[in-house]
């Protein structure tokens, strides 16, 4: 089901803040498998540091060999899988970029409220990098179960389709407040 909000979202104005004209976010093939059995998925990443600190979700990067992530720009880095937490659903890879890379603006969960406008970008079926969906926050602790791991989650009635995984969710002063899962 949807919510639809009670306000009209972005009034005479461009529905993507400037802030996101940089390149907050990212897309990832993954490689993953065992032996002659070679698996690929896909999933969204946010540059978190000039340095190549990439945040994403554990279950897009669990099990894979093989880590590609490629930039707005077009340009593709191997990545190394620098930790994981299956607890919080949150995996960090790094790539040693050759480029000035735009990190997200870090905000904080915890100043969301109920029906606050969120933007959430991703990289939907794979193949449709750089999507920009809209919603509202329409829950700040959902607690939910996936397989066998308790969960506290924002909600949000942005559309979010398979893809979207470990893609950014922001407020409209384009701080990065949420990872998609």
């Amino acid at each position: 089901y949807r919510m639809i909000p009670t306000k009209p979202l972005f009034i005479n104005q461009n529905p993507i803040p400037r802030c996101f004209n940089k390149r907050h976010y990212i897309f990832f093939d993954f490689f993953g498998g065992n032996g002659t059995d070679v698996q690929k998925s896909n999933g969204s990443g946010v540059i978190i540091s000039e340095d190549g600190f990439i945040i994403t979700n554990n279950h897009v990067v669990e099990g894979a060999k093989t880590i590609r992530v490629t930039l707005t720009n077009g340009n593709k880095y191997d990545a190394k899988l620098i930790g994981t937490d299956s607890a919080t659903d949150i995996a960090v890879i790094k790539i040693d970029p050759n480029e000035t890379l735009t990190t997200a603006v870090l905000g904080s969960s915890d100043k969301l409220v109920l029906a606050e406008d969120v933007i959430v970008i991703g990289n939907p079926l794979g193949s449709l990098g750089g999507t920009v969906t809209c919603g509202i926050i329409s829950a700040l602790d959902r607690q939910i179960t996936v397989e066998g791991e308790k969960m506290t989650l924002l909600q949000t009635n942005a559309a979010v389709n398979p893809g979207n995984s470990g893609g950014g969710m922001f407020n409209l002063r384009g701080e990065l407040v949420g990872i998609v899962n």
